[in-house]
């Protein structure tokens, strides 16, 4: 991508182009170039081309897309000599890459593991596997080895025994109802969230104990951006608990960088995390003296949990972060790297995090804190974009009110649960509330959500 980039700088002057003819150009030209990843991928796991596989010796080769046309490609025409003139030129034939291809092929087959794949139809059209592919066929079974190099190939099955199906009955949204003793007695107030969106997420990931595999090469992601954001205020705080450094801006771009700098160069990171933190660390700069005024003791990362009464319930937190003012009061901010719940879902007890653990507080579960009175719930939003940062209530509702709520609505989600009845249903509510929760739902494929949901939309 560098030398495109800097061939495009060097000849740009001779082109006249407009802005989207730019586009045009520029992909017609990306399509003859192989860009490839230069951050690590998994420590087990490498993608290599031909050249770089000669020179390595793994233990595992995976040799994909053996369809003709692929391994080999075809031989390229010259445009300008035919092939009488390019022998009388002493010039190698089109046929030599392909014996070259046939080399890094064999090069390939020595290692001490090796699987052969190819597609079997590419954009529903069927292919031909490669000239190699189909002799070494040819070897196998003059051999009689077939038994011994068998293809697998249980999709392929699988997708036929699907074909056969005559009368097809769609599933109905699942709903287990597993006994009281394996119902769970202890949630965090995110997974209480959760509850309320999707019921079936708690009985698959908190009772059958059913965790999404980590991908081997997962790109940094949203998820990945917070938790940097979240440890870089953090360890801010625990550095400065009870009074603000001359260079705020500063000190807090120096340890988010340290936080981006363990991705190893991430392309991403230095584009657009970097940037977005900065204007973040601008705006915080400004705006955390103010929210210092009259605060006694910071604390960050409180770890807080309380007892729901008869019900040998326990719901546990991990505040962000907790300002104790003078009055003894205390203010509980959430850290947010996205966007924020809206203060009507707020109030409507849809998002509880923030309620719940103003809950916590006024209980006495931050056990360092003892019974609080709680004068804000609020978040601080880590966007980068625009002013780089917002502080705001998390509802429009008093904070004590939406703590005493919270703790009685979560007391009738409890006794509902209570009920051997009562299922862990697939639920599907309001985009328009639940987005963000359905947006990264790990279970939907087990729940069958696209065979009973009419286009992600459900009950209300």
């Amino acid at each position: 991508m560098s030398v495109l980039l800097a061939e495009l700088i060097a000849e740009g002057g001779k082109v006249a182009l407009s802005a989207l003819d730019y586009v045009r150009l520029y992909r017609s030209l990306l399509a003859g170039r192989v860009a490839r990843l230069r951050g690590p991928t998994h420590p087990r796991l490498f993608i290599w081309g031909p050249l770089e596989a000669r020179l390595q010796q793994p233990d595992v080769v995976l040799l994909g897309s053996l369809n003709e046309g692929v391994w080999p490609r075809p031989p390229e025409a010259s445009p300008w000599l035919s092939r009488p003139m390019a022998s009388e030129l002493k010039l190698p034939s089109p046929e030599r890459r392909i014996g070259l291809s046939a080399h890094d092929f064999a090069q390939a087959l020595s290692a001490p593991t090796v699987y052969l794949s190819r597609a079997i139809k590419v954009d529903g059209v069927p292919t031909v596997p490669s000239r190699w592919l189909q002799r070494l066929t040819a070897l196998v079974e003059a051999a009689k080895l077939t038994h011994r190099v068998a293809a697998e190939q249980p999709f392929a099955a699988w997708a036929r025994e699907r074909d056969k199906i005559s009368n097809f009955a769609p599933a109905a949204a699942p709903k287990p109802c597993p006994p009281l003793e394996a119902r769970p007695r202890r949630l965090s107030v995110t997974r209480i969230e959760r509850m309320l969106a999707n019921p079936y997420e708690i009985f698959a990931r908190d009772m059958l104990r059913l965790y999404p595999l980590a991908p081997l090469a997962k790109e940094p992601d949203a998820g990945l951006r917070g938790t940097m954001i979240h440890a870089a205020l953090h360890e801010f705080t625990l550095i400065y608990p009870d009074h603000l450094p001359d260079d705020i801006e500063g000190e807090l771009i120096a340890l988010a960088d340290r936080q981006f700098g363990e991705l190893g160069g991430s392309a991403r990171a230095g584009a657009f995390w970097r940037p977005n933190f900065q204007r973040f660390a601008h705006w915080f700069a400004a705006t955390e003296p103010g929210r210092r005024a009259g605060i006694v003791k910071i604390m960050g990362e409180v770890e807080g949990k309380l007892d729901i009464g008869a019900s040998a319930f326990e719901v546990t937190a991990r505040a962000d972060r907790i300002d104790v003012k003078e009055d003894g009061t205390v203010a509980i901010y959430d850290y947010k790297s996205g966007k924020t719940p809206s203060q009507s879902t707020v109030d409507d007890l849809y998002a509880p995090q923030l309620p719940l653990e103003g809950a916590i507080a006024a209980g006495g579960g931050f056990s360092d804190l003892g019974p609080r009175t709680i004068a804000a719930l609020r978040y601080i939003k880590a966007s980068g974009y625009g002013s780089g940062g917002e502080d705001d209530d998390a509802g429009k509702l008093p904070p004590g009110d939406l703590a005493r709520d919270s703790l009685r609505a979560l007391r009738r989600l409890i006794k509902k649960f209570a009920d051997v009845t009562t299922p862990y249903e697939a639920k599907r509510r309001p985009a328009s509330v639940f987005r963000s929760v359905y947006d990264y739902d790990d279970y939907a494929h087990l729940a069958r959500v696209q065979e009973w949901a009419a286009g992600g939309e459900g009950e209300g």
